[in-house]
């Protein structure tokens, strides 16, 4: 089987549906001991944790303040040497295929993309949770529940643990009120005035930027195509059946064409970025934005009020008077602002069938569900990261740019098991959550209201879908291919260019996948 799936893995290499992920102690000293490990173990093991690495200056991702804590009081106490495994956050389904397919993966991996899931189960690489989860997790099971435990079974089986996902906000439309100011513009409500704001941006330029002014921006990332352009194309789809939703694939979803046309048109009238095609992995984007080239963009809804990469900070730095804020202009033919929000499970937690520390995995994981430990890696020590406490939320945070090295923080990656900070109400988690964009309080907490403005969660199936996993790669690559083409094609092209390109993709697997996803749907109904 490891052969197999070895060589499964090394000539298919997945990439991600979606993106993006939403960040949560007491002090440094503070004891957080495993009261469940009754014996220190004579002899050390190793227990390997993925880690991303987001290449913040200065931090170290697999040995820092929050590490050396971990390895004192759940490592040491247990006889267990802990190695994080730094994987670059934009390379990481490549990367984890990889170590897969070598069998060389952490002991303990994770991943957003279902996709993922569906391959490794196919193909045998998972490790079986839970009887593990019964014997060593029982903290951890009632701190996730059944149900968001069920977002980790297929077919009868737990093969991954589901992250608690705290908020469950995801895309956020945004523009530079400064320049409507400038422009003489009120707040577009819809997509015609949002059209219209893009035209005087180009013609007025208020940031007297001369041809290097950007009406509106996207990237191509192929992990997630329509990504920084979701809300605007979600938009344009008509209304379709359950059956429908959960199998069709936006492409030929009704209504889907018309708002790529639309974004043709924003190319071919220069109101939207002419080199978006070279940014695959947003960095050019980013940059934009924060030397104030950008008047409007789509991102997760806090993307630009986060302390790393800091966008609204270091666009201040560079316009004292710019002003980011959320808006939400794109209305569907009933008049709602449709978008989706995550479901209430975050990262999928898994163990591959290679590891011989599945044990230590789950003890780990259910010791990191205690509230004192969850506050550590997610708010850090008061006085060294943040400065006070109010309703007993950490506030005042500070950024890493204002830390030494030392105290530099990573408050999403390392508490795993969940996405988010939680505090026992909405209210609460929305209100500590907001501490951790200093300076942009309000405008987090306006941008979160309003990304769950009509928002719905996305299809899930309780069951492997083996077509997409198996035309995942290759349809992934198609996708960057209609998008990039019927955008930058010239409009009296676009129909043939999109249909085109669409009914190759749909022959190459799509349609295959749609199939399938209907079977499953109606046999889903029946249970």
């Amino acid at each position: 089987m490891k052969k197999r799936f070895s060589k499964v893995l090394s000539t298919t290499l997945l990439v991600a549906m979606l993106s993006t992920a939403i960040t949560g102690c007491g002090s440094q000293g503070e004891k957080a001991d495993d009261t469940t490990a009754s014996e220190k173990p004579k002899e050390m093991v190793e227990l390997t944790v993925e880690v991303f690495d987001r290449s913040t200056p200065g931090y170290q991702a697999d040995k820092n303040f929050q590490t050396d804590w971990i390895q004192k009081n759940f490592g040491d106490p247990n006889g267990i040497k802990l190695k994080f495994v730094p994987v670059l956050r934009n390379q990481e389904v490549d990367k984890l295929n990889v170590l897969m397919a070598a069998n060389q993966a952490p002991d303990i991996c994770f991943t957003y993309n279902e996709g993922l899931m569906y391959n490794y189960i196919k193909n045998g690489g998972l490790t079986d949770l839970g009887k593990l989860l019964d014997e060593h997790g029982k903290n951890l099971k009632a701190y996730l529940g059944d149900t968001l435990l069920s977002y980790g079974n297929w077919g009868g089986v737990q093969y991954a643990v589901p992250a608690k996902r705290v908020m469950e906000a995801c895309f956020g439309t945004f523009i530079r009120k400064d320049w409507l100011d400038k422009v003489n513009m009120p707040v577009p409500e819809t997509t015609d005035q949002f059209y219209n704001t893009l035209k005087a941006f180009k013609e007025k330029d208020p940031g007297k930027l001369g041809d290097k002014v950007i009406p509106f921006t996207i990237t191509v990332d192929p992990n997630n195509i329509n990504w920084t352009s979701h809300t605007l194309l979600e938009s344009f789809k008509k209304p379709i059946s359950e059956e429908d939703r959960y199998s069709m694939r936006n492409w030929v979803i009704p209504g889907f064409k018309e708002g790529m046309r639309f974004m043709n048109k924003l190319y071919n009238e220069k109101l939207l970025n002419q080199q978006f095609v070279l940014d695959k992995d947003g960095k050019q984007y980013e940059k934009d934005v924060a030397q104030g080239k950008v008047g409007s963009f789509i991102q997760s809804y806090d993307f630009p009020y986060r302390i790393t990469p800091g966008l609204a900070t270091e666009l201040k730095k560079n316009v004292p008077d710019s002003d980011i804020i959320p808006i939400d202009p794109f209305k569907n033919a009933d008049g709602k602002n449709i978008k989706m929000k995550y479901n209430p499970n975050g990262l999928f937690l898994i163990v591959p069938k290679s590891s011989k520390r599945a044990v230590e995995a789950i003890k780990y994981l259910d010791w990191m569900s205690k509230p004192e430990v969850l506050k550590f890696l997610q708010n850090g020590v008061k006085g060294d990261q943040y400065t006070d406490e109010q309703d007993g939320i950490p506030m005042n945070v500070i950024s890493n740019d204002k830390l030494p090295d030392e105290k530099k923080a990573n408050y999403i990656d390392l508490s795993i098991i969940v996405n988010g900070k939680e505090f026992g109400s909405t209210e609460k988690n929305i209100k500590a959550a907001s501490f951790g964009y200093p300076g942009f309080e309000n405008k987090f907490t306006e941008a979160y209201n309003i990304a769950l403005k009509d928002a719905g969660y996305m299809p899930r199936f309780d069951r492997v879908i083996e077509s997409e996993a198996k035309y995942a790669k290759a349809l992934t690559d198609k996708e960057v291919q209609i998008f990039v083409k019927s955008i930058t094609c010239k409009p009296a092209d676009f129909d043939k260019t999109y249909d085109s390109l669409v009914d190759d993709y749909m022959k190459s697997g799509g349609k295959e996948i749609e199939d399938e996803k209907r079977v499953a749907f109606k046999a889903m109904k029946k249970q």
